[in-house]
């Protein structure tokens, strides 16, 4: 598992949005406290890519990394959220199994309620966070009616946006978080004009981690 984990691009990001995360954890002792608590990283943020996405995209647009923070945290535990949802329509849902469906539903619930805290956490330019949260608060909609695909591209354009860079460039953003998960080859060329260097380099080894996961 670890082996597996560690092949995932941006581990970088990644350890750094764990590291977050372990300090917005519910902890009140209730049994949703503790079945969020066997969802959440311990050394890593496991194999998602959307978190790192947002931070990968504000370093690529020289933006603040720390202000984008809570921010790629917030899509962690959304993607928490929709997994334990996702499950809980199914028969073989361990949660179900060891908590029942009422606790798991809290969970749940509080899952999307820590998301959100954590997406208005650690504010440090109010309107650039306030758009943020109405894309990621749109994609989250999208996501809930099956389009999961809306995530990945409010993620790349979550990032643009919090490092201030120009609606031309966010939009472009945008339209790679789109055909990532379909044309993870042409994601990248939609991104070659706008990024350079060393994050030119590590979008395309999130393409092809994504097209091998797809072949």
């Amino acid at each position: 598992m670890t082996a597996l984990r560690d092949r995932v691009p941006l581990r970088h990001h990644r350890a750094r949005i764990a590291q977050y995360l372990r300090g917005v954890a519910f902890r009140d002792g209730s049994v949703a406290a503790r079945i969020i608590a066997e969802r959440l990283p311990g050394d890593s943020a496991g194999d998602p890519l959307r978190p790192g996405l947002v931070l990968w995209a504000c370093a690529a647009r020289s933006g603040d990394v720390d202000d984008a923070l809570p921010v790629a945290a917030a899509f962690y535990l959304f993607d928490r959220f929709l997994v334990l949802h996702a499950e809980l329509g199914s028969d073989t849902s361990s949660s179900v199994a060891k908590w029942g469906l009422g606790q798991s539903l809290n969970a749940g619930d509080a899952l999307y309620a820590l998301a959100f805290r954590t997406l208005a956490s650690d504010v440090r330019n109010p309107q650039r966070r306030l758009e943020t949260a109405r894309v990621v608060g749109e994609s989250v909609l999208e996501a809930i009616e099956g389009n999961h695909a809306a995530l990945t591209r409010a993620a790349l354009e979550a990032g643009a946006f919090l490092a201030g860079a120009a609606e031309p460039v966010v939009r472009a953003f945008a339209r790679a978080g789109d055909l990532l998960s379909k044309e993870p080859a042409a994601a990248a060329a939609a991104l070659q004009p706008h990024v350079s260097g060393d994050d030119a380099t590590a979008f395309k080894e999130v393409a092809r981690y994504i097209a091998q996961q797809t072949t």
